[in-house]
């Protein structure tokens, strides 16, 4: 499957993420705020390094495709996200591994980004489902999830031990083929109110 060189909108561009992003993508993500639920903390340049090698090595093996965020608006990268466990036998994938500076929170940015994947997804990979995970205690992440219209389907327990030892469980939430041309409704609408 041939994934996409570049998706873009009005105010984000998403790119395949190359290891000379890393710096400018440390600049952004240098906030102790964004890296509380994720399975990886980054504080210093060499872990942004560590984080988008990792990255790499798992889209050379066919399993994840990692993006860099362009906010064509502040004209600089503004965090990253993945498509993650991608199966193309099932036409099914995860998005995850999101994270965004907190300049742009609460911004059109993650919707737009969402849109783009979304699209993608179900458009072009012809994918039947799309999931999505999140931390049981980060309310800002399960809020946008659910906004966007995905379905919560419950729980994954214990999922993974964080950095600082805690054991995670996370909620799951999908969308499906036939939900899309809804979820694309809403998402539109959201982005409209926001030109």
């Amino acid at each position: 499957m041939d994934f996409p060189s570049l998706l873009e909108g009005q105010r984000v561009r998403l790119l395949p993420l190359e290891a000379a992003h890393a710096e400018q993508l440390f600049q952004s993500g240098n906030h102790p705020e964004i890296w509380t639920y994720l399975p990886k903390k980054v504080d210093t340049l060499k872990h942004m390094i560590e984080l988008v090698e990792e990255a790499l090595q798992g889209k050379e093996k066919g399993l994840d495709y990692p993006l860099a965020v362009y906010d064509k608006q502040l004209e600089r990268l503004v965090g990253s996200t993945r498509l993650l466990n991608i199966s193309t036998v099932h036409r099914n994938f995860e998005i995850g591994w999101t994270w965004y500076s907190p300049t742009v929170w609460r911004t059109s940015v993650n919707t737009e980004c969402k849109h783009l994947l979304l699209s993608y997804g179900f458009e072009q990979f012809r994918a039947v489902r799309i999931q999505l995970k999140a931390d049981v205690r980060n309310d800002r992440s399960n809020r946008a999830i659910a906004r966007i219209g995905a379905v919560k389907e419950g729980e994954v327990r214990q999922d993974r031990i964080l950095p600082d030892g805690y054991i995670r469980t996370a909620n799951l939430y999908s969308i499906i083929d036939t939900e899309w041309p809804d979820v694309k409704q809403k998402l539109e609408g959201y982005l409209k109110s926001t030109l």
